[in-house]
């Protein structure tokens, strides 16, 4: 198609749209809803990992961290922290909290501090006061920063005191934020925040206690955490410390957004196919309706192939206005999550416009609209110019053009191979494109053999059923379109009812028949008979 074709058919869509949108609603609404899913949740990932990336120095509190298990570093290992830049020391482990008269205890997760913690981010606690004050001694105890629940657990108000080992210390604040919980990896319960000196005092520390040692480096500026971490590890090979960079803060929690989001947007693409056999029969119906305008163009000389522009051109003008709004939808999506995710993430949401999350999602929508539309808009070229004058019914086979064939084809294909290639599990996304093709392939077969079905059974004597069995296989019947839209929606919801069920399913079938009411760590030799 020259120019000159390709502005007037632009020229006969705009006359022709401006009659109205008829049956495209749907087609706008199936779009709208498949792309603003898809882009949504890869802005919400998007936002997440920024805010990771932004918040790295605070998740994990330094530039670098040198973790040992067991012991403390030793004085050449300790030497080589001080002189690498600002040090922070910070010891955890898990212990018990138990009041005064011991009737109520509770399970907690130990950290003691030095005063140069933390050195990225604040501790924010209640009554808002510095953490120094809050765990410095006064007077015959020592203080804790403490996590909310604990006062619940304990049935304690700030001002009580508590033992933990042999120290007694006051509860002096609640934690309202600590910048590094994210980098503690799992804990058993809720956090207490006390001084190395109180620590020291408890007497837990002792030989074959589970404490971690935490040296947190504030590294100087133009020194790269990378190559230090390399020179730490040559220094001390058989120190036994793990090192890690502001770079792998929280890896769990990087992989955790990595997987919601990998799952959410195959859960988007999957709406956006199901919606997409929406659009190909609102496109269906469109074009069945339009076939006296269609018919009427070729009586006035207009060929086929300008005829399918006309409509292509419409067809992709409301594809690109519903993928457009669907892009604005997505795009506010982590300004409406950002209230209800504060209090969950450890990160804050980095609020923004991401180019690749909407980008994708766009190339998403803009592939199924033309995978699923293509085959309906191959009808313009089997209306006749005399279906103006007369009604007539197609009852030869629907033969589509090898060009139209070809086309759906690749367009298939490059879909297959987005979805494959833009997910992080390759596995995931090839799993994926698998089962979509299964699924489509399976319920278009079977309302073919509907159809075959309805029409081996003859004629029956009830008339209503006779009719009934008639428009199944009449020719025009939408019968084979509603066997696939009902399967694909009802094998959503069946998938998300099994994987739901599984879950449960999998926790219950692992815990067992009599389970334990307590358990106890970092029990000591000494202690055993005890038990």
């Amino acid at each position: 198609m020259n120019a000159f074709s390709a502005a007037h058919a632009v020229r006969l869509a705009h006359r022709e749209l401006r009659g109205g949108i008829g049956g495209l609603r749907v087609f706008l609404a199936c779009i709208v809803l498949g792309v603003a899913a898809i882009a949504g949740v890869g802005s919400l990932g998007a936002s997440v990992v920024a805010g990771i990336k932004v918040d790295a120095r605070d998740l994990l509190g330094g530039d670098a961290e040198a973790r040992l298990a067991y012991r403390p570093a030793g004085t050449a290992e300790r030497a080589f922290l001080a002189q690498s830049g600002r040090l922070s020391e910070i010891a955890t482990m898990r212990a018990m909290a138990r009041t005064q008269g011991g009737n109520r205890r509770s399970l907690i997760e130990l950290k003691a501090v030095d005063a140069a913690y933390p050195l990225y981010g604040v501790v924010a606690l209640a009554p808002e006061q510095s953490l120094g004050a809050a765990i410095d001694r006064r007077g015959d105890y020592f203080g804790a920063a403490v996590d909310p629940a604990i006062l619940e657990r304990l049935g304690l108000v700030l001002g009580d005191t508590v033992k933990i080992g042999e120290a007694t210390l006051q509860l002096r604040a609640t934690i309202e934020r600590e910048p590094d919980a994210a980098a503690g990896g799992l804990e058993f319960g809720p956090r207490v925040i006390v001084s190395a000196e109180a620590l020291a005092e408890s007497g837990l520390i002792r030989p074959g206690a589970l404490v971690t040692y935490h040296y947190r480096l504030q590294l100087p500026g133009g020194i790269d955490p990378g190559s230090w971490a390399e020179r730490a590890r040559s220094a001390f090979p058989a120190a036994g410390w793990q090192i890690r960079t502001f770079g792998e803060a929280s890896p769990s929690l990087q992989r955790l957004i990595d997987r919601l989001t990998l799952f959410l947007t195959l859960v988007g693409l999957t709406a956006l196919l199901v919606g997409g056999v929406g659009i190909g029969n609102a496109v269906g119906g469109y074009i069945a309706g339009k076939t006296a305008t269609i018919a009427t163009l070729k009586c006035l000389g207009a060929p086929t192939r300008l005829v399918f522009a006309v409509y292509f051109v419409e067809i992709m003008a409301f594809a690109l206005l519903g993928i457009c709004t669907a892009l604005a939808f997505g795009a506010l999506v982590p300004v409406v999550s950002m209230p209800l995710l504060a209090h969950v993430l450890p990160v804050s949401i980095r609020l923004g416009v991401y180019p690749g999350p909407l980008a994708l999602a766009a190339l998403f929508g803009l592939l199924t609209t033309l995978v699923f539309t293509l085959w309906p808009l191959a009808g313009i070229g089997r209306v006749p110019a005399g279906a103006l004058f007369r009604d007539t019914v197609d009852r030869a086979r629907r033969r589509v053009p090898p060009t139209v064939l070809g086309a759906t084809g690749v367009l298939t294909f490059g879909l297959a191979a987005l979805a494959i290639g833009s997910a992080q599990d390759r596995t995931v996304g090839l799993w994926f494109v698998v089962g979509a093709v299964g699924a489509f392939a399976l319920f278009r077969l079977a309302g073919a053999a509907v159809i075959h079905g309805a029409r081996t059974l003859g004629r029956p004597h009830r008339p209503a059923l006779r009719l009934a069995l008639a428009n199944l296989h009449r020719p025009g019947a939408p019968t084979a379109q509603i066997v696939l839209s009902l399967g694909i929606g009802l094998t959503v919801l069946v998938a998300i009812a099994l994987v739901e069920g599984n879950l449960a399913r999998e926790v219950e079938n692992r815990l067992p028949a009599e389970a334990p009411a307590f358990f106890f760590i970092d029990i000591q030799p000494d202690q055993l008979a005890g038990f």
